[in-house]
């Protein structure tokens, strides 16, 4: 991550010079880890190279992975922070009795018995009453749309993969994590947890063509190497997240670039971040989003958050395709200079 982040800003700066554009407002726009690179990448240009940025736009953001690693068993946070996107999936797929008679509200409720019921009740664990873990099924049933004796056998603790297995399980059904809307067919109905993922078996191959296509035809990149995707094991295998320093004393801990950008949004205080999240996105959930970037020291003024009908490609929506350019293009256009 430290040397992707700094090998980018490298080849900002080199750009720039080569290309006379030291005068031109800079936007960086990253998408999911693409956002935990950005943050880094701004924290190096502003406070390394002295370089001044005019805005980040964060698409899908992972700033924080504490938030969206779901499959770490004892990471109470992820329980949460998935539930308002567990709740608009449970919704999507008409799983939410009694139906709510308004989408946003029903999603604030979600948040607010994220927060102030579900958190206190796992932080509590088996301090909790009888009658104070009944009331927490009951309601994490209704947000999720699992049975009561699910959530119960799960002791509150429902990840992505187990909901994304569980929610359709009637129907023999899974849905799909980058996005779910998407349903798909696993042969075992009996597994406890989804093994693949129903939106990026129905849409990968689609971009991964189009990437192909756009280095070879567009930016006239031609090579014979095999281009490795984040999901190639040779890639992950040796992929470095830590951000200290080589030699120094460290212990596991989570990814996170959310310190990196608090510091540049003091460094420059005009810089401004739109961050874009899918309701239905399993990932890298909108409400994590909201958890990482309140919870990190940052200036609230200097957010500006949108939420489209999508997932963590919301774009793959045709209609939340327009309103995500729309977004960008007016976030853009208020932050360019003008001499007056």
């Amino acid at each position: 991550l430290k040397e992707d982040a700094q090998s980018m800003a490298e080849f900002i700066r080199t750009w720039m010079t080569e290309n006379n554009r030291w005068g031109s407002p800079i936007f960086i726009l990253g998408e999911s880890y693409g956002t935990t690179r950005a943050a880094y990448v701004a924290n190096i240009l502003q406070k390394n190279m002295k370089i001044s940025i005019n805005g980040l736009v964060f698409v899908s953001q992972a700033l924080d992975y504490q938030g969206s690693s779901p499959y770490i068993p004892d990471n109470i946070i992820s329980y949460v922070t998935y539930v308002p996107t567990m709740a608009a999936a449970a919704l999507y797929h008409g799983k939410v009795t009694p139906v709510p008679q308004n989408k946003q509200a029903f999603l604030e409720q979600a948040r607010q018995f994220a927060t102030n019921e579900l958190l206190p009740g796992l932080f509590a664990g088996n301090r909790l009453k009888p009658e104070q873990k009944r009331q927490l099924v009951e309601r994490l049933a209704y947000f999720t749309g699992l049975s009561p004796q699910y959530v119960e056998r799960a002791d509150l603790r429902i990840s992505a993969r187990r909901f994304a297995k569980e929610l359709l399980r009637d129907e023999s059904k899974t849905v799909g994590l980058l996005d779910a809307r998407y349903l798909g067919d696993e042969r075992d109905d009996l597994d406890d947890s989804t093994k693949r993922d129903a939106a990026s078996d129905t849409i990968s191959a689609a971009f991964n063509s189009a990437l192909q296509v756009y280095l070879r035809n567009s930016l006239n990149v031609d090579w014979e190497r095999q281009y490795l995707s984040p999901a190639d094991p040779d890639l992950r295998r040796y992929w470095r997240y830590r951000t200290n320093k080589d030699g120094s004393a460290w212990e596991p801990t989570y990814v996170t670039t959310a310190g990196q950008l608090s510091e540049t949004l003091r460094i420059n205080p005009q810089l401004d971040v739109l961050v874009a999240s899918g309701y239905y996105d399993l990932v890298t959930p909108f409400f994590d989003a909201e958890y990482t970037l309140n919870r990190h020291a940052i200036n609230a003024e200097q957010i500006w958050y949108t939420y489209y009908e999508g997932g963590h490609m919301m774009y793959v929506n045709s209609e939340a395709k327009v309103e995500l350019f729309n977004d960008v293009r007016r976030f853009i256009e208020g932050h360019i200079p003008t001499n007056k």
